[in-house]
């Protein structure tokens, strides 16, 4: 079974990184793509809008049909919640739960390589349907796949740091409730 923040993810990553594809794998066995071409089952606008939809099935009820999301075309797992374009070569991706203001800070003290840092352009977007904002990392100068990967794994593993700290800190009503039974 799959975690709804990763269909988010998924979601809001097929539909910012270009040519990004999504093979959903159904617990029935069946499959479905996501993607911008014309042999997808779902474009990314539409597979995102029903993610977003919470009434909608495909949203209130992912865990028990959806049993994995395989990412394709463009999109290139790297480690953790860190993807990269196949064919942008600077560019790495990650979804982050918190405000875009938050996120922004993190940028501000990364401890990572100081010059894959400076060459970096960091671009922020905000679904506020799917309550996430989607990371763009840019590097434009000749630094290696390592080194590009090694900048957005560091950054990523600051905003999950932050992320735990927020959790630590705000525990939804959820977790509040669970703790006094």
């Amino acid at each position: 079974m799959i975690e709804r923040d990763v269909v988010i993810s998924a979601a809001a990553l097929a539909h910012c990184v270009p040519g990004a594809e999504l093979l959903l794998k159904r617990t029935d066995g069946g499959r479905i793509t996501v993607a911008r071409h014309s042999r997808a089952d779902l474009s990314p606008c539409t597979f995102r809008h029903l993610v977003a939809q919470r009434p909608c099935p495909i949203a209130t009820q992912v865990d028990t049909w959806l049993g994995g999301i395989v990412p394709g075309g463009a999109l290139d797992h790297v480690v953790a919640g860190v993807y990269r374009s196949r064919y942008r070569w600077g560019e790495r991706w990650f979804v982050a739960s918190l405000n875009p203001s938050r996120v922004r800070t993190l940028f501000s003290n990364l401890d990572c390589d100081v010059q894959v840092a400076d060459e970096t352009t960091v671009t922020l977007t905000a679904d506020l349907e799917l309550g996430v904002v989607v990371v763009k990392l840019e590097v434009e100068s000749g630094f290696s796949k390592e080194e590009i990967d090694g900048l957005a794994l560091c950054a990523y593993a600051n905003y999950l740091a932050e992320f735990a700290v927020s959790q630590a800190i705000h525990p939804s009503t959820d977790q509040i409730s669970k703790r006094k039974e």
